[in-house]
């Protein structure tokens, strides 16, 4: 053990971290009995004071990593957080001369997924599948006996939309999976809810059987991972947890009901050994609502906790902005601030962003506007390009010149609603001009979108697909009997056999037949010699294949039997999920260099990430006032996520003080939204956006009509406080 003073001394000499400020200060080194709770703002440097607590924790307070817990929302941050934990405490133990001696692999740093997997799974034969194998999963389930044309389920479906068009199979596909998780998350009766129902009964029979074959199985999701968790907990059963004495969580504005109650009853552990619960996130910074976060258990949290476990945190406000420069972050405290309404939903208290004493004013924040998308992706790219490799980087406004480059070779990334390529009516969207532009114009400049395209449609994947189905189905006879499947699935199917025959003819080479039972294993070996080139061409490439070959090795240990699958197994439970649009690229798979890519990610991505240079999205699809796109600009109603909340409302246990209405949820989710987006900037932050966002467009009978855009500082008051985007500086 050390003193307080000379660990100080220690993180500000050999770690070079400043501990002038007095709130990060305050909550590294409190006692170890003193819970907290800490709003931190975006880049106020909180993975820094989660590290240097648990360090605090070991080379002060005699506290082994042993007894701390780390929860964190994926597992990208956990990684980090831990990598850094384990290089500190290196550095720290070697300034003293002292052998750490510690086996770091026994640190209990991850998700709450993770955590929970080791716990329900330690000593039993359990797998656990990923999202993308669930989704899957649930696909063939629909798909099956035809489930996915009933009138019934696509009316209800349609209905809990709450937007204009129909539904396909993917998105109901979608639904239903968001249903089935909310039931767990919100802790939902299932049973009073089965028994009200109406005519969406075959709901619940698709639940049912995607349930009884990962139970058949020996098999968990996520949500009914976290749920055995939560029952072991409620039944004393996890002996495990008596000896820890600190739990630490991360982000946990984006925590969901039934983790709220597992950390509640892990805090029991921690508190009985006289030790503390500390909770960091941001209400700003939540953008998983959809996924079953529930905003108002961080802002309610004081309270929350009080009611359950009778104890009070300290509240800790991390409010200097380490990341941007004083432009960025007054222009983001202004556009936090223009719907009053907004502050209802947020942390009471809570201050303004402050820079860094250091920070330089920086160039003010810019808009790039044009008449139409070619137009302005002509602009754009000439930009990005000039920023990245070419030599005119600076711009005249007026009678000001700027120079928009701060440093060589910047990080880059687009920020949009959706990073797809091509719109679901097959019209190219502003990341498919980005990336024709740029590869265009440079080999040297790479673009960086695996969300850009649909998984089943990308080359990698056809080619892993169309190589499996020619190998098991080599004349056709099981593709062209498939009953009761999409258009659309079938078109891929055929898709895939026409390229890998195509692939084929001109390698002169022929696939190994696989007949009767078929070991998958065996069969994928034989592929993977046919890939490897391709996944060399590119990072997404390689995300891809991935993510396909998980989805199938997942699949395949979820329904074989001793390793052996029928060709017909293989088409129903691999292939016609994969074709049908089930399988989607996972947050955790961006482990990539930012640094030299474009980057075009949704902002729900971007989160967690910082670049140099940010170009955000603000309406580039946007060329009238179409009821289409209400919802990402100015909603007009709460969403399919606020009709699944009210569907499941009544049979949930989570009850909440301050319940929001839907659209002023919609409200507040897309200002979040916008805050993430705008705070991912360090020097340089450019709206981009058709000139309809900035004069209103030309309609038949209206001219000059607003287009009402919450990005764009409209309030839903219906006041547009930018009135023409004025407050940027247009290039």
């Amino acid at each position: 053990m050390i003193s307080q003073e000379k660990y100080i001394e220690l993180v500000e000499t050999i770690l070079n971290r400043s501990m002038d400020n007095s709130s990060q200060k305050e909550a590294i080194m409190a006692p170890v009995d003193e819970s907290q709770y800490i709003v931190a703002g975006p880049g106020s440097g909180k993975t820094t004071v989660l590290v240097l607590k648990i360090l605090k924790y070991y080379f002060v307070d005699d506290i082994s990593f042993d007894d701390v817990i780390v929860t964190t929302f994926t597992k990208k941050a956990a990684r980090e957080l831990k990598n850094r934990t384990i290089l500190w405490a290196k550095m720290i133990s070697e300034a003293l001369d002292y052998d750490l001696n510690y086996d770091f692999n026994r640190m209990v740093i991850g998700t709450l997924d993770s955590i929970a997997e080791d716990i329900v799974c330690d000593g039993e034969s359990i797998e656990v599948i990923d999202n993308f194998t669930s989704s899957a999963l649930m696909m063939q389930t629909l798909l099956l006996d035809n489930k996915n044309s009933n009138k019934k389920l696509k009316q209800f479906l349609k209905k809990l939309k709450n937007s204009v068009g129909g539904v396909n199979t993917t998105e109901m596909n979608n639904q239903i999976r968001s249903i089935r998780e909310r039931i767990y998350y919100d802790i939902v009766d299932y049973d009073k809810l089965k028994e009200n129902s109406n005519n969406e009964y075959i709901l619940f029979d698709i639940i049912d059987a995607y349930n009884m074959t990962l139970k058949e199985r020996g098999i968990l999701d996520y949500p009914m991972l976290e749920t055995r968790l939560y029952d072991m907990l409620c039944d004393c059963k996890v002996s495990r947890l008596n000896h820890f004495k600190v739990l630490l969580i991360d982000e946990y504005q984006d925590t969901n009901y039934l983790q709220e109650q597992i950390y509640f009853k892990m805090a029991g552990y921690v508190l009985e050994n006289n030790g503390n619960i500390t909770v960091v996130g941001d209400d700003d910074q939540s953008l998983y609502r959809f996924r079953g976060a529930t905003i108002d258990l961080f802002t309610e949290y004081l309270k929350r906790i009080n009611d359950y476990m009778g104890i009070t945190p300290k509240s800790i406000f991390l409010k200097k902005n380490y990341r941007s420069t004083v432009n960025i972050i007054n222009f983001v405290n202004e556009f936090i601030h223009l719907d009053k309404k907004y502050e209802s939903s947020r942390s009471i208290n809570k201050p303004l962003i402050e820079p860094d004493s250091n920070s330089p004013n920086g160039l003010p924040v810019m808009g790039m506007f044009r008449n139409n998308i070619e137009e302005l992706t002509t602009d754009l790219s000439n930009l990005i390009y000039d920023l990245k490799i070419g030599k005119d980087t600076s711009r005249r406004v007026g009678s000001k010149i700027y120079d928009l480059k701060q440093k060589d070779n910047p990080s880059i990334a687009i920020l949009t609603n959706s990073p797809k390529e091509i719109s679901a009516y097959n019209r190219h969207r502003l990341p498919f001009y980005v990336r024709e532009s740029i590869t265009g114009r440079s080999e040297d400049i790479a673009v960086f979108n695996p969300r850009g395209q649909n998984i089943e449609a990308t080359d990698i994947v056809s080619l892993i697909c169309g190589l499996i189905l020619v190998s098991i189905d080599s004349d056709a006879t099981i593709e062209n009997n498939l009953d009761n499947i999409p258009p659309h699935t079938k078109k891929i199917l055929k898709d895939w056999r026409k390229k890998v025959e195509n692939y084929l003819s001109c390698k002169e080479k022929e696939v190994p037949l696989y007949e009767d039972d078929i070991v998958l294993s065996d069969l994928l070996d034989d592929i993977e010699v046919e890939c490897s080139d391709l996944i060399k061409e590119s990072s997404e490439n390689s995300i891809y294949h991935d993510i396909i070959m998980e989805t199938i090795n997942q699949t395949n240990n979820a329904i074989s039997d001793e390793g052996r699958l029928s060709a017909n197994q293989i088409f129903w439970h691999i292939l016609v999920p994969i074709a049908s649009g089930a399988v989607n690229v996972d947050d955790d798979m961006f482990d990539v260099s930012i640094d030299e890519n474009i980057n075009i990610m949704s902002i729900h991505q971007a989160k967690g990430l910082e670049f140099d240079i940010v170009i955000v999205d603000v309406g580039c699809d946007i060329y009238k006032n179409d009821a289409s796109s209400a919802f990402k600009r100015f909603p007009k109603n709460g969403g399919k996520t606020h009709s699944i909340e009210k569907y499941l409302g009544d049979y949930s246990k989570l009850s909440l003080s301050n319940e929001n209405k839907g659209l002023d949820n919609a409200f507040n989710d897309l200002i979040r939204r916008y805050f993430v987006a705008y705070t991912r900037a360090k020097s340089l932050l450019i709206l981009v956006g058709l000139n309809s966002m900035r004069y209103g467009y030309k309609g038949d009978f209206q001219d000059n009509i607003k287009i009402p855009n919450v990005a764009t500082g409209w309030s839903r008051d219906k006041i547009c406080h930018w009135v023409n985007l004025d407050n940027l500086i247009h290039i």
